[in-house]
């Protein structure tokens, strides 16, 4: 009976400890930016015509390119080729993010640029992604990634979302089905001795 009750001592310490040493996993929350479609913001830059380069692709594009600010750490560009090829680049300051935050970012599409000063941003790390939109025969105020930028001022992490609740749930099943075998091994003892 010892032995029973020794065994179960270490699976609860086994469950306990799997708990402890599991970090909890979390999801960086990027900012929202608005559409090339309907940009907003206020207009920093624009280029009516020209050629431009796009972030993570090496060809070059002909057409109007119009830079927004719409926040702090947010810089919008929306690129309109000659052909209504829209290219819509979100840029955003991450110079408060971590490198796991950012290794996350990354796996989920954004690009990650250590300095911004290449593109006309601030000599600071920024991550950005392309978003392709149609802007043929739109006459809109449009842009891609070209010309001189004006860069964003800092930012901070908008928030995170706790996503590694796995290993908990686990361990409080583990522990109800110990402490359910304890109670039954009690139960039994009871019952052979006459308690």
């Amino acid at each position: 009976m010892r032995g029973r009750l020794f065994i179960a001592f270490l699976i609860v310490l086994f469950a306990l400890s799997v708990r402890l040493s599991v970090p909890s996993v979390y999801a960086v929350v990027s900012p929202d930016f608005p559409s090339c479609v309907n940009p907003q913001g206020s207009l920093k830059v624009e280029y009516n015509q020209g050629t431009h380069g796009v972030i993570g692709n090496s060809n070059e594009f002909k057409g109007k390119d119009s830079v927004y600010t719409i926040s702090e750490n947010q810089t919008l560009q929306c690129l309109c080729t000659d052909n209504g090829q829209g290219i819509q680049t979100n840029w955003w300051k991450v110079s408060s993010l971590t490198a796991d935050q950012i290794n996350i970012l990354i796996s989920q599409g954004w690009t990650k640029i250590p300095d911004g000063s290449a593109w006309g941003l601030d000599s600071s790390p920024y991550l950005a992604r392309n978003i392709d939109y149609s802007c043929s025969g739109s006459g809109n105020s449009t842009g891609g990634v070209g010309g001189q930028v004006l860069g964003a001022s800092t930012g901070s992490v908008l928030g995170l979302a706790t996503t590694g609740n796995t290993p908990f749930i686990l361990s409080v099943i583990l522990s109800g089905l110990i402490f359910l075998s304890l109670g039954a091994a009690i139960t039994k003892i009871k019952n052979d001795t006459g308690i």
